[in-house]
């Protein structure tokens, strides 16, 4: 797992492009976000605050669209038959999360904002933006609550990275693992759940 974390390290140094942009990118995809490019940026030589900034920043940019186009895109995704299941099983793991977080609006808000918060993947940015959406919360307070989790995901992410340096390939292969494993096990129950009906 160390070797293929240094080719696809070298492969993005080799693209000649600032690593501030490359972090940007990454912490802009899915499951990806900062939970990946903050160890990146450490990686590429940038300093702790500016890994922290781009890594802020990218995760957080899709946030300002998802909140209000995230469900009907993944209903749209659901209704074709090349990504059905896929869909599917995101609706059904979005509508398990927002399940979970219960109460009025504060509680809602601090709900969303602790899902984001955890520094895992498949509880980032984009995850909480169809959770906040599926519970109803306003564009603002669902926002606010995203950004706030991101800000402390970031930061765990951060501190984590910086303490524990020279592991940083082993963490962004844990990560990888996690990601992996997560997406695959959806995948496999959303299979298992359409042969049985």
């Amino acid at each position: 797992m160390n070797e293929l974390i240094d080719r696809i390290f070298n492969f993005l140094l080799g693209l000649n492009i600032d690593p501030r942009i490359v972090v940007l990118i990454i912490a802009v995809l899915p499951i990806a976000e900062a939970r990946l490019a903050i160890p990146i940026a450490l990686k590429c030589g940038l300093s702790s605050m500016q890994a922290f900034f781009y890594g802020f920043v990218g995760s957080s940019l899709p946030a300002f669209v998802l909140i209000a186009a995230f469900i009907p895109l993944i209903k749209k995704i659901a209704g074709t038959k090349l990504m059905n299941r896929i869909g599917e099983a995101l609706l059904k793991r979005i509508d398990a999360k927002a399940a979970k977080i219960t109460g009025g609006k504060a509680k809602q808000m601090l709900g969303v904002g602790a899902f984001v918060g955890v520094p895992l993947p498949l509880t980032g940015v984009w995850t909480g933006c169809a959770v906040a959406s599926v519970i109803g919360l306003s564009y603002v307070r669902s926002l606010c609550s995203i950004l706030i989790g991101n800000l402390a995901a970031s930061t765990l992410v951060l501190l984590i990275s910086t303490v524990f340096i020279d592991y940083v390939n082993i963490i962004m292969a844990i990560f990888f693992v996690i990601a992996a494993s997560t997406v695959i096990v959806l995948l496999v129950k959303s299979f298992w759940r359409k042969k049985a009906a």
